[in-house]
């Protein structure tokens, strides 16, 4: 009796470690099949903004991290500090580029990952693609920037797979798609709703050419979402781009909306984020309105102007940007939307929760 027990428990041993070490089959956002022999634990991403993403699926993301391109001001300085107080290893991890760079494949290879994640928008030589793959490197593209709105819910869901936490990546994803049916179904019920004309300015700056907008892709999808009528559609399918101060006077904007935080300090910009008190968020806006031109804005002269970190972009944050825009563009139909609520329940979720101020009152 006791030798079949024995037996009974190494099969269970058995099963529980071929499971563990089961061959892992996705598609990625360009349609590539990718199998993994097993689920992945060493990650080489080409954006900081990954490692977000990724403390939504893990309790530890940056044990799944073999290279990141300490792109510190993308990943948002206030937001990795909260990661470095919590994880100490991300300051040591090794340095991979970034997708605004060449890939160095010597250098991906030398980090020793099992799976590297690429931005979409990456352009790696199929020459590069093919070495990686000669070094038995498999390769996977997400996108949380160049079209949040489509792709983010997927690339949780690839990203999710691929390393085992299929569950938890379902979960987070469930609750984003929530939230935004409430969203969809107030702006569907409320029937011939007028769109409010809105200007986003991302990276404002009182020191760099105006102004920088997102276009019919990006965050332009979510003013679009929302019921507003985005002035950067302009630029003809762009994800984002630059539009002139004359156009956004000219487009008679109902609602403006500043995008910034830390790494705006010195290019005189938005300053948001829980480092700065609300007068100095206040203050910065207020030189950026001061800039010629912008008193004419009818936005400017109802008080319909606001200021959102950058950061809660190119993550699974921008639920909370798309519902602030929500409220902004549509404060009547959205004024029930709490903002704060949805930030706990995505902070449930998350291993490094999101606290501070992220956005103006």
């Amino acid at each position: 009796m006791l030798g079949m027990f024995r037996l009974f428990a190494a099969m269970i041993v058995i099963g529980a470690s071929s499971a563990a070490h089961a061959e892992v089959t996705l598609t990625d956002l360009k349609g590539r099949s990718v199998t993994l022999q097993k689920p992945a634990s060493r990650l080489l991403v080409d954006d900081g903004r990954l490692i977000i993403a990724l403390s939504f699926l893990s309790t530890d993301p940056v044990s799944l991290i073999a290279a990141w391109p300490h792109d510190l001001d993308r990943f948002g300085r206030e937001l990795y500090a909260t990661y470095l107080a919590k994880f100490p290893a991300i300051a040591t991890l090794p340095k991979s580029t970034s997708n605004a760079q060449d890939m160095a494949v010597e250098q991906v290879i030398a980090a020793r990952p099992d799976l590297v994640v690429l931005s979409l928008h990456s352009r790696p030589a199929e020459q590069q693609l093919a070495q990686l793959d000669e070094a038995g490197i498999p390769v996977i593209f997400v996108d949380f920037s160049a079209d949040p709105f489509l792709n983010t819910d997927k690339s949780l869901d690839i990203l999710g797979k691929a390393i085992g936490r299929d569950e938890q990546a379902e979960k987070v994803v469930a609750f984003r798609r929530e939230q935004k049916h409430v969203l969809a179904d107030r702006i569907s019920k409320a029937g011939g709703l007028q769109k409010p004309i809105v200007f986003m300015e991302t990276h404002a700056s009182t020191d760099e050419a105006c102004c920088n907008s997102p276009g019919s892709g990006n965050v332009g999808r979510f003013i679009d979402f929302v019921g507003g009528a985005n002035i950067g559609a302009v630029l003809h399918g762009k994800p984002s781009g630059q539009i002139s101060l004359e156009y956004a006077i000219a487009a008679k904007p109902d609602v403006y909306i500043a995008s910034g935080g830390q790494y705006m300090e010195t290019r005189g910009g938005l300053l948001v984020g829980p480092n700065y008190s609300a007068s100095q968020t206040q203050a910065s806006l207020d030189r950026l309105l001061a800039r010629p031109g912008f008193s004419s804005l009818p936005a400017v002269d109802t008080g319909n102007v606001h200021g959102i970190s950058q950061q809660l972009f190119n993550s699974p944050l921008d639920l909370l940007a798309m519902e602030l825009i929500a409220r902004w563009v549509h404060p009547d139909l959205f004024a029930d939307i709490d903002i704060e609520t949805a930030r706990q329940r995505l902070n449930g979720f998350m291993a490094v929760p999101l606290t501070g101020a992220y956005w103006t009152k």
